[in-house]
This record gives C-alpha cells, sequence and structure tokens, in this order.
C-alpha cells in the first residue's frame, strides 16, 4: 500500500470518510494513461505541496492508503502550461508513470492520479503531530534542491552565478547599486537602504 493525500472541504469531511470517494464523482480530471483515457482523483505525494490548503481552515487533508497499481504520478506544471500548448500538454502525458517507479524530487509538483474508488477502509484524517513523518518539507523545494545539487556538479561556480543573476536582478529594480571595474572578476552591489556591501566573482 502507499499513502498520498488528499484535501477535501470541511463540509465533506465525514461522508468522504463514512462513504469514500467515488471515482465518477469525485474526478478532476481524464487524461490518458498507457494509451487508455481514465479519469482520475488528483492528490498530493506530500500534504504541504499544497500549503494554502494545508494552512486552511476551511479545508482538512485525508490520507489515503492506495494499492500502487491504480496509482500513477505525472508532472502538474506540465500539465498547467499544457492548457495553452498541445506540445507542453504531451510532455505532460509523457511524464505520467506508476507511483512505484516515481523518485521524490523528480518533478517540481507531482501529482497522484489516482484511478480508482477511494473506499472508506483506505481512508482516514490527516494528524499533522501524530501522523507518519514527512521526510521532506514539500516536493518543490526537493526538487529546487536536487536541480540546484546537479548542476554543481558540472558548474564549480554556481553559487556565484546564482547570486550574481539575483543581485543584478535587484540592481535593475533600482535596490542595489551595482560597481564593477574592467578587468577586475568581482562585482560589488551596495543595498541603497541598509549600506551593506556583497561581493561577488563575474559568471
Amino acid at each position: 500500500m502507499v499513502e498520498v493525500y488528499y484535501y477535501v472541504p470541511q463540509d465533506k469531511v465525514n461522508i468522504s470518510i463514512e462513504c469514500g470517494l467515488k471515482l465518477s464523482e469525485w474526478y478532476e480530471k481524464e487524461v490518458q494513461i498507457e494509451l487508455e483515457n481514465k479519469k482520475c482523483i488528483c492528490a498530493l505525494l506530500n500534504p504541504r505541496d499544497d500549503m494554502e490548503k494545508y494552512r486552511s481552515s476551511d479545508y482538512r487533508c485525508l490520507k489515503f492508503e492506495l494499492y500502487p497499481e491504480y496509482c500513477y504520478v505525472a508532472d502538474k506544471s506540465l500539465y498547467e502550461l499544457g492548457l495553452q500548448n498541445e506540445a507542453i500538454m504531451k510532455l505532460y502525458i509523457e511524464s505520467i508513470m506508476p507511483l512505484k517507479d516515481y523518485i521524490f524530487g523528480m518533478y517540481r509538483l507531482p501529482e497522484c492520479l489516482v484511478t480508482s474508488t477511494v473506499i472508506p477502509e483506505q481512508i482516514s484524517l490527516l494528524d499533522k503531530r501524530l501522523d507518519s513523518p514527512i521526510l521532506f518539507n514539500n516536493s518543490e523545494e526537493l526538487y529546487i534542491n536536487n536541480v540546484i545539487e546537479d548542476f554543481k556538479q558540472e558548474y564549480d561556480d554556481l553559487n556565484d552565478r546564482l547570486l550574481f543573476g539575483f543581485l543584478k536582478g535587484r540592481a535593475t529594480e533600482g535596490e542595489l547599486e551595482m560597481i564593477e571595474k574592467d578587468g577586475n572578476n568581482f562585482v560589488a552591489f551596495i543595498d541603497k537602504k541598509t549600506y551593506r556591501t556583497f561581493t561577488v566573482r563575474k559568471p
């Protein structure tokens, strides 16, 4: 069994736990999975992947314990972009894989596509304090950290590149003063409010 998470409105909590979630009533999208169009309930791999609902008093988080053969993972960020772009939607379809094959951190916004009805025995109310420990803060943070670590293997100066890009952006917005000199490998940025100075190497 695998654990995934799903938010329901506060007034739907009791009926969801008592009666389950019928796929035909709760599905949110229909997508092509293994050459077949399937209705899907879109769950999360981490309850903090939707911080708005995680913090909201209008929603409660349910924990599903499901058979993995009914669960797939897809890159939701590609779906959002694909609504306006057919080529990107094709990439979304290609991103779909069985949950058992997914490695945490592969996708920035992973969604778990549940292709079956969820029966009451598979549902419990998530207790944020006492429930199973979540091994990472959220999927987006894990993804970004993984990408940065991958690029660090290739670029020794990645931190300088990232810092330079960030500070130059703030300078363009007028928050910092940028000082550079021809022939010098360093650039200084001065915060116009605090007068703090940041020195980075030119990428």
